[in-house]
């Protein structure tokens, strides 16, 4: 027997351990690849909501500013009710002086 026959077999078991390799690999280069993917496109949604979330943030602004012009108004016109019975107490008073 031949130095080649004895290490043959040897030699078979690496090829197919090798080969096996080369599988998981492949393998693994695809699941590399489709994660890679998957973050891609997990990062465009997050972009997408940072954006909305950014709009919402502007449309809060903008109602909290409504509000507060509107209880600015409000505010303004209880003060003119107030002068405005100050004066129709006047007016009374006036009209019951004599």
């Amino acid at each position: 027997m031949c130095i080649f026959e004895k290490l043959r077999p040897v030699v078979d078991i690496l090829y197919k351990v090798i080969e096996n390799q080369r599988l998981d690999i492949e393998k693994l280069q695809k699941q590399t690849e489709q994660q890679t993917t998957e973050i891609g496109q997990l990062n465009t949604q997050l972009d997408q909501q940072k954006a909305q979330l950014q709009g919402h943030e502007i449309k809060i602004g903008d109602i909290q500013s409504q509000n507060q012009n509107q209880n600015n108004e409000i505010a303004s016109i209880r003060e003119q009710i107030t002068t405005l019975e100050g004066k129709i107490n006047k007016v009374r008073s006036a009209i019951h002086w004599p």
